[in-house]
């Protein structure tokens, strides 16, 4: 069983095949705003995009659409068959139903989901490369275990997976992680301050490469992290400065109001409650997302933003005391990948827990990071069932059963909707239920963690 020469090939196989069915069942429809973006990137300079139109994305996550416009254009007469049995098919009407924007956003739905197969191998390819520098003496079946994780865990929210940008937010962890691995955490700063341009939310990471960083080099810990944190700062800063320079002034930072305005979307980990206190609550339309309407929503809606700013300083806080440990004796910077990983996974499953904001695709950025946890002991494996479960639940609301959680429409101006029913309101509740107590958990894992296992040390982590 430990002999790599039957184990990767079957990996590989059984990767191969998971994939291929989830793309053709993938419930599709954000790729008409990727494709919208992309066209029209290619089409004029970024900055006139977004002084004209009003973008509710960063900038690289613009172009990114670009790159499946331009392999749509390339592909053979044949390859719409290819997302043939996808069920927005049925569910979600053309804005132009004529029969060549049809064979047009199939062709870019095809190239989107090729685009993100990229991803998802270069992820996975990720894993196997920093597992080989970070536990080097694994055996082969451990090994593959690993990479079987990384498949089933992407998996249990695999329904969406090609049809949605955040993969790619997950690509760019993993890349930091490899460079920490390699001992070059100021590549990792870079890596996240990129990703901070394509989806804001690798910027939080950035404290936790500041404290691993500081941790691997020799001298006063306190000290090493200002130090870092300034280098790591100067990263940060180059985006805005880049953004207003060449990405429209002002108007280029319009995503950011856009999305400060969104109301409390139903699959928020804080919404479910609101349907309990308040009988009134309604479900509406806005912002692209599903949204619960009333008074107390709105208090929720308003609190849920101060709680999410909560989030970061406790669980970086939590995060910091292991790299404090660590650092009374420097290690080499691949010892304290598990640690980072897990300090990660904190971070963004707290950020996720307290947001007023629960979109699925969310857990496209943690999912590919816990192949690289070292499961040491039952509570740690017990808790990694516990975020599997969480995302098995996330594709039960979305797409599996979403109608019914949404309720039915009403005959009101604007549209709306009833609401979840008393057993969709339980799985909706199960499910964030399942999130918090993921991020709590693993909080207290982070914090008891011990000292990073001993490894040769090292006079200077490389930049």
């Amino acid at each position: 069983m430990n002999r790599p020469a039957v184990l990767y090939p079957a990996l590989v196989v059984g990767f191969l095949l998971v994939r291929a069915g989830l793309f053709a069942v993938t419930t599709a429809g954000e790729y008409r705003l990727f494709r919208d973006y992309g066209e029209a990137a290619r089409s004029a300079p970024l900055a006139k995009l977004y002084r004209t139109r009003d973008i509710e994305y960063p900038h690289l996550a613009v172009l990114f659409g670009a790159a499946p416009a331009w392999l749509a254009d390339r592909l053979p007469a044949w390859a719409p068959v290819l997302v043939s049995l996808r069920p927005n098919k049925f569910e979600s009407p053309y804005t132009d139903d004529s029969p060549a924007e049809r064979v047009a956003g199939d062709r870019y739905e095809v190239a989107l989901g090729l685009v993100l197969f990229a991803v998802d191998v270069a992820s996975l390819a990720l894993v196997w490369l920093v597992a080989r520098r970070v536990y080097p003496h694994e055996p082969p079946l451990a090994r593959a275990g690993r990479l079987a994780l990384y498949v089933v865990a992407t998996g249990t929210v695999g329904l969406i997976y090609y049809d949605r940008q955040d993969p790619v937010v997950g690509l760019v962890a993993l890349v930091a992680v490899w460079a920490l691995a390699e001992g070059r955490p100021r590549a990792g700063y870079a890596v996240l301050a990129a990703g901070a341009a394509y989806k804001l939310v690798p910027a939080l990471l950035l404290p936790v490469w500041v404290f691993a960083a500081a941790a691997a080099r020799p001298g006063r810990f306190g000290w090493n992290v200002v130090k870092e944190a300034v280098v790591a700062g100067a990263f940060l800063a180059a985006w805005p400065v880049l953004t207003y320079v060449f990405g429209g002034g002002e108007r280029g930072f319009l995503f950011l109001t856009y999305h400060s305005a969104r109301g409390l979307q139903l699959e928020a980990p804080v919404a479910w409650p609101v349907f309990l206190l308040d009988p009134a609550a309604r479900v509406g339309h806005g912002f692209g997302s599903y949204n619960v309407t009333g008074d107390l929503a709105d208090r929720v809606a308003a609190a849920a933003k101060w709680l999410m700013l909560l989030a970061l300083p406790v669980t970086v806080g939590v995060a910091a005391r292991g790299f404090w440990r660590a650092s009374r004796s420097p290690v080499a910077p691949a010892a304290l990948v598990p640690h980072a990983v897990a300090s990660a996974l904190l971070v963004w499953l707290g950020f996720i827990a307290a947001n007023k904001v629960g979109s699925p695709q969310y857990l496209h950025w943690v999912l590919p990071l816990v192949a690289l946890l070292p499961l040491r002991g039952w509570g740690e494996r017990g808790w990694v069932a516990l975020l599997l479960a969480a995302g098995g639940l996330t594709t039960l609301v979305f797409p599996c059963v979403y109608p019914l959680v949404r309720g039915p429409q009403l005959p009101t101006d604007p549209v709306t909707w009833g609401g979840p029913g008393a057993h969709t309101l339980f799985l909706l509740a199960a499910r964030s239920v399942t999130l918090v107590a993921a991020a709590v958990w693993l909080g207290r894992i982070v914090w008891r963690a011990a000292a990073v296992p001993p490894t040769p040390p090292i006079s200077e982590a490389r930049p």
